[in-house]
């Protein structure tokens, strides 16, 4: 079995860099992909990555360990892209998406349809406001619940679902645009 990311976090911060690993090899992937929809640019992005992570192993985080690590792992990363962006560290938006590869080998066309349907919904996102996108990939991509979210985030949670609802349509009227689904289907785009 292995440790959680509580006993992970407490062994990192005492200077266990196998612990710091292991977090990073959990969550990295989600998290770059979480700070790519917010500085919509993908070094910056792996800077800010690689700053939440050396927050951690130096223990200037202040990770407590109450079972919540994925959370306040986001809203560190968050707070310090907003940091940037504020700061206007920014760089030009990308033109395009690049969606993260998936791990896994499967069937080829099968990979290729969800790339395809991938770049499309990120190209939506890059349509909206930041602040659209961010909360669509919280709620949709990374599972967290609206009260999650608002703690991630700070916003109020009303304002969230809007944000969320208006992302969703935007990517339904994108998908049916680009012909890979009729917009009931991806109606189905966003849990409940």
């Amino acid at each position: 079995m292995s440790p959680s990311d509580d006993d992970l976090a407490a062994r990192s911060r005492a200077g266990d860099p196998a612990a710091l690993a292991a977090l990073y090899q959990r969550h990295a992937c989600a998290l770059l992909h979480f700070l790519t929809q917010i500085l919509r640019h993908r070094e910056e992005a792996d800077d800010v990555l690689q700053e939440t992570f050396l927050r951690l192993f130096q223990g200037r985080g202040c990770y407590r360990g109450r079972g919540r690590f994925r959370q306040w792992l986001f809203t560190v990363a968050h707070r310090i892209a907003v940091d940037r962006l504020r700061r206007g560290r920014r760089h030009a938006e990308l033109a395009a998406a690049h969606p993260l590869p998936r791990a896994g080998a499967g069937d080829p066309l099968g990979e290729l349809a969800a790339a395809e349907l991938r770049a499309c919904i990120d190209n939506a996102l890059l349509t909206l406001p930041e602040d659209y996108a961010v909360a669509f990939h919280l709620r949709v991509r990374e599972g967290f619940s609206y009260r999650e979210m608002a703690e991630i985030s700070g916003a109020p949670l009303g304002t969230l679902r809007s944000r969320v609802h208006h992302a969703t349509h935007t990517i339904r009227k994108a998908l049916h645009s680009a012909g890979l689904g009729p917009p009931s289907a991806a109606s189905k785009v966003e849990p409940s």
